[in-house]
C-alpha cells in the first residue's frame, strides 16, 4: 500500500511485471487479469533525457519555463493554459515536429514488449500525444476515462504511458482502476480536462481503489483501450509534468483514420518531417497491415444535457 499525506487518499501499488519478461503468455495473462502492465526501467534513461532536452528547449523558447541550469526541471514561469487554447498549440505544434518525440515510440525495448503482448506485426500508431501538465491546475487534470471512445478501432489497442523524468506522486502520474477493462464501454459526461469527457463509473468502480506508483525515468505503464485510468493532480509547487502517450495495435486489426494523423491534425506529415535527420520512420505505417474503419461519432458524443 502507498501511504499518502493527510489530504490525499491511499492507493494500491502497481504490480511490477519485469519478472514476467520475456514470457509472452505470462504477460498476456497478467494484462487480462489486471488490465495493465507496469515495467520498471524498461527504457534507457539517456533516450528519455534526449527527448526531454528537446521538449524543454521548445518550452524555454516560448517562455513557458525557466532557462539555464533549471531548464530540464521544467520550472513553469507562466500561468497555466489548457488543451485547445492558442498558447497551448504554440507549444504542441513545435513539439509535434520533434524527431526524437516520434522516435521514442519505436524504441527497441518498447517494440519487443509490444510484440510479446500483441503478436508479430504490432506497431505504434503515428498519432503520438505529448502531455504538458502545469503545476497547481487541478481543474483540468485528466479525469477517469477509457481510450476506446477517443480512438475506436480495435479494443486491443494498448497505450504506453511514459514520463520523461522521475514522476513521484506529487507530480501527478497516471493511476489505474485494476480490472476495470472487464466493465465494457462506459457512458460519458462532460469534464474540463483533455478531451472534455470523463467516464461515468458504476458503483463497483466508483468505490474501487486506484493503483499508482512513484514513477522513475524509464518506467512504462501499459493498458488496453477499455481500462479506466486518470491522472493525479500535479501538486508540485513549480515543475511541469512532461509525459508521452503512444498507442500500439495488433497487425491486421481495425483503426480509424484519425489515428494515422498527427495529434490534433494541425500540420501535415510533410511539415512535421521537414528537417528530420533520417527518413527511416517517415510514413512507416504504409508498410503495415491494418483496416481503416469509419469514425463513429455517437461513441464520442456527450448526452444532450451536457
Amino acid at each position: 500500500m502507498i501511504a499518502m499525506t493527510s489530504d490525499m487518499p491511499e492507493y494500491l501499488p502497481l504490480k511490477v511485471a519485469n519478472a514476467l519478461l520475456p514470457d509472452a503468455p505470462a504477460l498476456r495473462a497478467q494484462m487480462e487479469q489486471d488490465g495493465y502492465l507496469f515495467l520498471r526501467g524498461l527504457l534507457p534513461p539517456d533516450v528519455l533525457h534526449a527527448v526531454r532536452e528537446d521538449v524543454t528547449g521548445v518550452l524555454q523558447a516560448i517562455g513557458w519555463i525557466r532557462g539555464g541550469p533549471d531548464r530540464l526541471a521544467a520550472q513553469a514561469q507562466v500561468l497555466p493554459c489548457r488543451e485547445g487554447e492558442p498558447r497551448y498549440f504554440e507549444a504542441i505544434d513545435r513539439i509535434q515536429r520533434l524527431e526524437s518525440f516520434h522516435s521514442l515510440a519505436h524504441e527497441p525495448a518498447l517494440l519487443q514488449l509490444m510484440t510479446l503482448l500483441l503478436g508479430e506485426g504490432a506497431f505504434p500508431h503515428p498519432l503520438g500525444v505529448m502531455r504538458l501538465v502545469f503545476p497547481d491546475n487541478p481543474e483540468v487534470t485528466t479525469p477517469p476515462h477509457q481510450d476506446f471512445r477517443n480512438n475506436q478501432g480495435t479494443p486491443r489497442l494498448t497505450a504506453a504511458w511514459i514520463p520523461l523524468a522521475d514522476c513521484p506522486l506529487d507530480s501527478g502520474p497516471l493511476a489505474i482502476l485494476p480490472g476495470s477493462h472487464r466493465s465494457g464501454v462506459l457512458p460519458l459526461s462532460f469534464h474540463l480536462g483533455p478531451g472534455n469527457r470523463q467516464a461515468v463509473l458504476p458503483e463497483e468502480l466508483a468505490t474501487a481503489r486506484w493503483a499508482t506508483a512513484d514513477f522513475c525515468a524509464g518506467d512504462v505503464l501499459l493498458f488496453p483501450a477499455l481500462t479506466v485510468h486518470r491522472a493525479l493532480p500535479n501538486r508540485h509547487p513549480s515543475r511541469m509534468r512532461l509525459s508521452v502517450d503512444f498507442r500500439y495495435q495488433p497487425a491486421g486489426e481495425p483503426l480509424t483514420e484519425q489515428c494515422l494523423q498527427p495529434h490534433f491534425a494541425r500540420q501535415s506529415w510533410d511539415e512535421i518531417y521537414r528537417g528530420w535527420r533520417s527518413p527511416d520512420l517517415q510514413y512507416y505505417w504504409h508498410k503495415r497491415h491494418y483496416t481503416v474503419v469509419p469514425w463513429d461519432a455517437s461513441l464520442h458524443a456527450l448526452p444532450e444535457e451536457h
